[in-house]
């Protein structure tokens, strides 16, 4: 009996110097049926060179998503949603790689577990630019004695996953939507989405290597990454789940002065809100006029 296609996207900027790592990573899959699309959002090296030689030189059949001019990497997803064939998909930076195994077992996975479940996550190598493993980024195994509904839970109060080591259900992709074109954390996003409406599943194996380079993400982009992440959980906590940490965070920033009025919006939305702290914080009161007033009601 055949085995369902599953389709591998390769995103890539900047990244030709690990592509054939990444590439060839694909080629020796021991899952005999996939797709493979391939995209670059303009990098400035050579990567589509690389790409078209590694095709040529492999007979591999890809289609092609190469960008003359930089659109973003979400703008570039949503492109390769509609080129999506396979009934699994995964999504992979292009100086990150596979072990063999990983689209295999992810596969067979999803396929025990049935419709219910919209993805698969597993646990990772780190590496450095010479792809030596190194210390782990995180311990992804905590997950694998949690219920399918404690993970749920938990998904609310983080991201618990690392975005190369998912293998999503096709369905559960497209029913979630396209990625909003104007977020950073698009992995998140995703796995929150999901997570309203299936099931995801740890797989505790090392199936992916994660690339850890020596360049630090800038500043800027790190705030708003916590801006993002801050504000994807106010959205999707329906239960109050991350309400004390959520309360806690904005009550603490009010006391600092750190009022962000991006985050003040968002917080006036969640449903879980301390009241009388939304009500404070939209009029700018001293934090004193807060404690005052959040002891008499």
């Amino acid at each position: 009996m055949e085995k369902p296609l599953v389709t591998i996207v390769v995103v890539s900027y900047n990244h030709a110097h690990f592509l054939e790592e990444n590439l060839n990573s694909v080629k020796a899959q021991t899952y005999p049926n996939l797709q493979l699309i391939v995209a670059d959002d303009a990098s400035k090296d050579n990567s589509v060179e690389v790409y078209e030689n590694w095709l040529l030189k492999n007979k591999f059949p890809a289609f092609k998503v190469f960008h003359l001019e930089n659109k973003g990497l979400v703008n570039t997803l949503n492109e390769c949603i509609d080129l999506i064939e396979g009934k699994y998909v995964k999504f992979i930076a292009a100086d990150d790689y596979l072990h063999p195994e990983s689209i295999e077992k992810c596969a067979n996975t999803l396929e025990e577990l049935g419709d219910d479940y919209g993805m698969v996550f597993t646990d990772t190598w780190a590496v450095n630019d010479h792809s030596e493993t190194i210390e782990d980024i995180a311990n992804y195994n905590e997950n694998q004695f949690l219920s399918k509904e404690e993970l749920r839970e938990k998904l609310i109060l983080g991201n618990r996953m690392a975005a190369l080591t998912v293998l999503m259900r096709t369905e559960a992709l497209k029913k979630t939507g396209k990625y909003p074109i104007n977020i950073i954390v698009e992995d998140y996003y995703r796995w929150l989405k999901i997570n309203e409406h299936y099931w995801i599943a740890y797989l505790p194996e090392k199936l992916c290597y994660y690339r850890m380079h020596t360049q630090n993400i800038s500043k800027l982009k790190a705030e708003i990454v916590k801006e993002e992440d801050l504000i994807f959980r106010m959205q999707f906590d329906r239960m109050g789940i991350a309400k004390k940490d959520i309360n806690d965070f904005f009550r603490i920033s009010y006391w600092k002065g750190n009022n962000n009025k991006k985050l003040i919006k968002h917080y006036n939305n969640y449903l879980f809100k301390n009241k009388t702290l939304s009500f404070c914080l939209n009029l700018q009161l001293p934090f004193i006029v807060f404690r005052i007033l959040n002891k008499i009601f």
